[in-house]
């Protein structure tokens, strides 16, 4: 049949099929167009796939039906039409899995958790993603159906607050994405990532990510993608307190979310708009917008939304004093919040279990918020007292390093007088002195690893002084520390594959990570030399420091990177069991994660996955 253009708006879907008399091509034509274009959501959307549904139907064409099928669901979820859309869904499920279909099988498991979700039956949500995971079991090719399934659980995972597991949901995702042609999922997986960043307060790579979605977004034409792109660059920029970028971005998203009649979308433009005159004290505005919301929450039913609606009106409430305002629309949105997750005291126990249990209580103590300003004040000492044991932390720190470095002074002095003297007592005045001086090494590593400690634990910013950097260049000047130290025979390895790229990291920090890693694949290995591998992908560059030493007990693993954490098979080794938790935080700090695969005996491997972060 040829290849088939697609076009790139409606009105030109129209006229090339107009111009077609094949059936197949028309039919073909849609679906392409469909799969490109499903994003958008165009109130014609449905008329096409309703012409596509007849010729498929008129063909028997039962493959192109299910496809079809699963955007007209697309199309359903967005126009409330939800118990539609489940049929839909249910319907097709078996023969997209049977004909290889993924891209679809994965959309329409999407919807169906989706509207669980929607709905507050997150347990029954996780368990269509799951059935989803089951029924691909065993078959090839599916990558186009993870990216999907991986997208939608760190999705979750966000409302929950799980934020490790979204951003490792959403990894997966972004690495399967290598030659996704579902530009809008694409760019929702960009979105995904950079809202792990956003809750973590690492805004520019969460701002950069943003970016990237809104300039694909209005290149391909995504309203939907471009709306939430602006939303979310908008809630940094608030988060900031750059109130005019900030309104500037959140009024976009607004107008196009308006302009669409994406009525659940516009809730929440509207909820960020009036939260952002909240806090520029524009009370008659806040309260303005949030009459609008109101108004859409009832006339839609959106029943999740108005809850958010009415959060945001008592708190307006308690700005202007209205006391009994408040008090009333805090009961209602609290009284709403249960009805809708269907949870009582008894059954409370479900929620506990998928970690959701502290969102609940904070909406519940929402009551006390008129009475209990003790609250407030307990907080600030508690922070006084993080303050206070920051300060200590440095102070003793600092304090401690004048007598170490005294001794080691005076211990060297002994040397050199030492080596000058022909006494017999020489060699074992030195070797006593070398022991001396190693323990001080140790004392002086142990106080800044508990200064580095201290920071992080008393809620301190750790700064990050990114620079353009050669990895394989750093890697080599530490590993060549480390072989001056060594014997001949062991030395450690620089391993690399993929095309070189700089990547943009504290050179400080990351020589600390590697020297901590490198340093226990020494310690933990005696004979075999250890690794460094170096592997350039398109989006991340993988750092594995591999050993081939005793290994890790698998009932040490998930408590590796816990504060004075060692493993039990360690022995008479020596370590503070700091290392390893400080070196989570700082690459963390950068944006990535760390991962270790270790057999007790034959070694472990500790694998840092870092993205390309632009300047």
């Amino acid at each position: 049949m040829g290849k088939i253009h697609c076009p790139v708006c409606h009105s030109d879907l129209k006229k090339e099929l107009s111009a077609l008399s094949d059936a197949d091509k028309k039919l073909a034509l849609i679906i392409l167009f469909c799969q490109n274009n499903y994003n958008t959501i165009h109130p014609d959307t449905f008329s096409f796939i309703k012409i596509g549904l007849k010729i498929a139907g008129d063909f028997g064409l039962k493959n192109d039906e299910n496809i079809l099928n699963t955007y007209y669901a697309f199309y359903l979820l967005h126009h409330e039409k939800r118990n539609k859309a489940i049929d839909v869904c249910n319907s097709i499920l078996p023969g997209l899995l049977k004909k290889r279909n993924y891209s679809e099988f994965g959309l329409a498991i999407i919807i169906l958790s989706q509207i669980e979700w929607a709905k507050g039956n997150l347990e029954k949500a996780y368990e269509v993603v799951g059935m989803g995971f089951d029924l691909l079991k065993n078959k090839k090719n599916k990558h186009r159906a993870l990216i999907r399934l991986n997208w939608i659980l760190g999705g979750f995972s966000l409302d929950l607050n799980e934020i490790e597991l979204a951003f490792h949901h959403y990894q997966i995702s972004n690495k399967l994405c290598v030659d996704e042609t579902d530009l809008g999922m694409v760019s929702y997986v960009k979105i995904g990532l950079g809202s792990v960043y956003k809750n973590k307060k690492n805004y520019p790579p969460a701002y950069g990510l943003f970016k990237e979605a809104l300039a694909a977004s209005q290149k391909n034409k995504l309203w939907l993608v471009e709306s939430r792109s602006y939303f979310e660059l908008g809630s940094i920029e608030m988060a900031q307190k750059n109130y005019t970028k900030a309104h500037e971005l959140l009024k976009n998203s607004y107008d196009i979310r308006k302009k669409n009649k994406a009525f659940p979308a516009l809730v929440s433009s509207l909820n960020s708009l009036a939260e952002l005159d909240l806090e520029m004290h524009n009370l008659k505005h806040a309260k303005s917008k949030l009459r609008e919301a109101e108004s859409i929450c009832i006339d839609k039913n959106l029943r999740a939304k108005m809850s958010s609606v009415l959060l945001l009106m008592a708190k307006l409430a308690e700005t202007t004093n209205d006391y009994k305002s408040a008090l009333n629309y805090y009961k209602k949105h609290t009284q709403l919040e249960k009805e809708i997750s269907k949870i009582t005291i008894e059954n409370r126990n479900q929620y506990l279990k998928l970690n959701y249990n502290a969102k609940k209580t904070k909406q519940e103590n929402a009551l006390q918020r008129l009475t209990n300003r003790k609250l407030k004040t307990a907080l600030e000492k508690e922070k006084e007292l993080n303050e206070l044991k920051s300060r200590f932390v440095s102070v003793a720190s600092h304090q401690f390093r004048t007598p170490m470095a005294i001794i080691q002074s005076n211990t060297d002095l002994v040397d050199l007088i030492v080596q000058k003297s022909d006494s017999q007592l020489s060699r074992p005045i030195l070797k006593a002195n070398g022991r001396i001086q190693r323990e001080i090494q140790t004392m002086v590593g142990l106080m800044d690893e508990i200064l580095v400690l201290g920071k992080i634990t008393s809620g301190s910013t750790l700064i990050l002084r990114p620079r353009n950097t050669n990895l394989e260049d750093l890697c080599q000047e530490v590993a060549s520390a480390f072989n001056e130290l060594q014997d001949e025979s062991r030395e450690a390895i620089i391993i690399t594959s993929g095309r070189t790229k700089n990547v943009n990291i504290d050179r400080n920090l990351f020589k600390h990570i590697l020297n901590n890693l490198l340093s226990n694949a020494f310690k933990y290995s005696s004979e075999i030399e250890p690794k460094i591998k170096i592997e350039y992908e398109e989006h991340t560059v993988k750092i594995s420091i591999i050993d081939e030493g005793i290994g890790i007990p698998v009932k040490d693993l998930p408590n590796l990177f816990t504060p004075f954490h060692r493993a039990t098979n360690v022995g008479d080794i020596k370590g503070t069991g700091l290392g390893l938790s400080i070196v989570k935080e700082y690459v963390e700090l950068h944006g990535g994660t760390i991962d270790v695969q270790s057999n007790l005996n034959n070694g472990s491997c500790f694998i840092i996955d870092l993205p390309y972060v632009k300047e």
